[in-house]
């Protein structure tokens, strides 16, 4: 309910750009986000925090082929305990660079379901970040524009389409919050793999962010982003909202 799991198992994307994203890899990504919820919360010291802020993400051996994993060994312990020599099938937990991956936020399950059939969508992370992450809240459009990416110079990257799409003041009135956090994560592609450029062009993650009590926050990607929801009042304000509904 919380991450707006079941919302996202139709997941598809354009196999020319994505080859190999199919209907069994999505499946894959919510078995391992499954997995890495679960290690969190019934773990010994079990610690909110942590699915903010932990680098690790379960992955069998496909979805370490597909985000670019080396081969791990012969022998891991799987998720659900246990030794297991099936690393093909076996979902292990796998450490990321910490300023490239961070908990939820840059799950390549939830990247995926927040983002367009052929691209990245800040507005959809940002939207979800938003509402989901940081508990604040979002007046509903006074219209609903729609995103055509065929209106747009090519050349763009996906963050200056939609800074232009959205520099209107009526747009930027909660685009201001949105989009920041969304360009945050741009450092991700539509299916949740790390890259640094979009477009031909070096990606720019890092954006000026205002909190709910007015401050300013440099957000130079996930990991910034991902220490802010951890400390941020507001944002376990949000979750236990979250929890208990």
């Amino acid at each position: 309910h919380w991450l707006d799991a079941e919302a996202a198992d139709d997941i598809a994307k354009d196999p020319k750009s994505y080859p190999g994203f199919d209907a069994e890899m999505v499946q894959d990504l919510r078995t391992s986000l499954n997995h890495f919820v679960d290690s969190v919360v019934w773990s010994d010291a079990s610690d909110y925090r942590q699915l903010l802020l932990s680098d690790e993400i379960y992955l069998n051996a496909p979805l370490r082929r597909y985000y670019g994993v080396e081969s791990l060994g012969s022998t891991q312990r799987g998720a659900g305990g246990g030794a297991t020599n099936s690393v093909d099938d076996a979902f292990v937990p796998v450490r990321f660079n910490p300023e490239q991956r961070a908990g939820v936020l840059t799950h390549p399950f939830l990247l995926s379901a927040h983002s367009y059939y052929r691209s990245s969508s800040p507005i959809h992370r940002g939207v979800f970040l938003t509402r989901k992450v940081l508990g604040r809240f979002l007046k509903p459009p006074p219209m609903a524009i729609e995103f055509m990416d065929d209106r747009f110079d090519p050349s763009l990257t996906m963050r200056e389409k939609v800074t232009q799409l959205t520099e209107k003041p009526q747009c930027m009135a909660c685009h201001a919050t949105i989009n920041p956090l969304g360009f945050s994560l741009e450092q991700f592609d539509a299916a949740g793999r790390f890259r640094l450029e979009d477009t031909r062009k070096p990606v720019n993650a890092t954006s000026e962010y205002q909190t709910a009590d007015g401050k300013t926050l440099t957000l130079r990607g996930p990991r910034d982003l991902a220490r802010h929801a951890a400390e941020s009042p507001d944002a376990r304000r949000g979750f236990v909202r979250q929890l208990f509904q």
